[in-house]
């Protein structure tokens, strides 16, 4: 009999399927978004090129022009700009006596008790903070780049197995045809097996269109049509929420930076106290001598409280804020961080069930396709098993795939990048 060799043909096909990968497959709609593979490529490569290019790193140079000025400030001798100023008195016009008085002055503004150490920490602090976000934005960048990834391996399994249904559906359309032809299957069963063809063809192409959008996403995230050859990342030893979690450190250096912000405006007082020093030329008339004289000033601010006040509650506000700030991120990375380890068991404990059911169908599939063929059992039942075993082997596939996407995102929950 030629059927036989046939639906072991099928049969075969159907079984080894999953370790074929086709470089170059033909897409159904024309709209494709290329992706190649980059051997050279690493998944820290990857991150570090994607960082470079997301909005959110800009805001580190501006960070770090932020801190050198306050160095700047800091490290200065005077509390601020200098200021000369000249006076210059002549007598009235019409007395035509030829008396004139002149004055001229350089005053400088001198630094509050421990003001320039306060600008230095403020300078200090800022530094920190700059560092630490780049590494937060790094860690956030991490995270887009891991889903991004993981999503599109995802899709492209879903889409490698829609291919696969429509290929085998079209053997065995062509098998259930020549049946139809010798006699030993009833017409009803090629409009069955043909009606089965379309609807994995509208799956196939429903598949294509969620790969492409998975791609998309990759594009537009990395500016970048490459990919990593290994995107699987061993799982972190980390159990918990430390304070070198980047973005935990991140917020911890704007609370120290706002509360040397604080010190700083209370080191600021009323104002600054101003140190003049200048000369004083005064000829009383034309044939008088003029008089010399050297000029000392000190002016000293008081009284100035309530004018500093509203600047100092400010800056407690924003250090209050960030305070709270922090609280709320801590407690959303302890639930990130649980989610994440029970996703990673759940998962483990269902890839062990699923690989089970994985070989329960790939067998009760054989006994199926034997069944057939032997006309045990009629076209329906057998796509009926067909549907129910190819769902059981591409569900331990998934599962096989998100074992190792929960794996990166546990290593994002506990703050590690690659």
């Amino acid at each position: 009999m030629l059927i036989k060799p046939i639906i072991y043909f099928i049969f075969s096909s159907w079984m080894v399927y999953s370790t074929i990968t086709y470089a170059k497959p033909k897409y159904i709609v024309d709209h494709i978004d290329q992706i190649t593979i980059d051997p050279q490529l690493g998944l820290s490569g990857l991150v570090r090129q994607t960082v470079e290019k997301y909005p959110d790193y800009a805001l580190i140079a501006a960070m770090q022009n932020e801190t050198q000025a306050l160095q700047q400030r800091g490290s200065r001798w005077i509390a601020g700009a200098a200021k000369a100023s000249m006076y210059y008195r002549d007598d009235f016009v019409g007395s035509d006596t030829g008396a004139y008085e002149l004055e001229g002055t350089i005053a400088v503004p001198l630094w509050n008790w421990g003001q320039r150490s306060a600008g230095l920490r403020l300078a200090e602090q800022a530094g920190l903070s700059a560092e630490n976000k780049a590494k937060a934005i790094k860690l956030r960048v991490a995270g887009l780049v891991r889903e991004a990834l993981w999503a599109m391996v995802l899709e492209n399994l879903r889409y490698e197995w829609a291919d696969k249904s429509v290929r085998i559906t079209k053997k065995l359309l062509k098998t259930v045809k020549l049946r139809v032809d010798l006699g030993d299957l009833p017409k009803s069963d090629f409009l069955l097996a043909e009606s089965e063809y379309f609807q994995n063809k509208i799956k196939l192409i429903h598949a294509e269109a969620e790969l492409m959008h998975a791609r998309k996403r990759y594009l537009f995230l990395t500016k970048n049509s490459k990919v990593p050859a290994q995107v699987s990342e061993p799982l972190s030893e980390k159990r918990e929420i430390d304070e070198f979690h980047p973005a935990l450190a991140a917020i911890n250096a704007v609370v120290a930076q706002q509360k040397a912000n604080v010190e700083w405006v209370k080191a600021g007082g009323s104002g600054q106290t101003t140190f003049a020093v200048g000369g004083n030329m005064d000829k009383p008339s034309t044939n008088e001598e003029s008089i010399d004289a050297i000029v000392f000033s000190v002016s000293v601010p008081f009284g100035g409280k309530g004018y500093i006040a509203p600047k100092i509650a400010t800056a407690q506000k924003q250090y209050v804020q960030a305070e709270t700030a922090k609280r709320h991120l801590y407690r959303y990375l302890l639930e990130q961080l649980h989610e994440a380890e029970h996703k990673l068991e759940v998962e483990r404990v269902q890839l062990k069930f699923a690989t089970k059911v994985k070989a329960n169908a790939e067998k009760h599939f054989k006994m199926a396709s034997l069944s057939f063929v032997e006309g045990e059992i009629n076209l329906m039942d057998f796509l009926k098993i067909q549907a129910r075993s190819q769902n059981a082997i591409q569900h331990a596939e998934e599962s096989e795939i998100r074992l190792q996407r929960d794996i990166a995102l546990y290593n994002q929950a506990v703050g590690v990048a690659p």
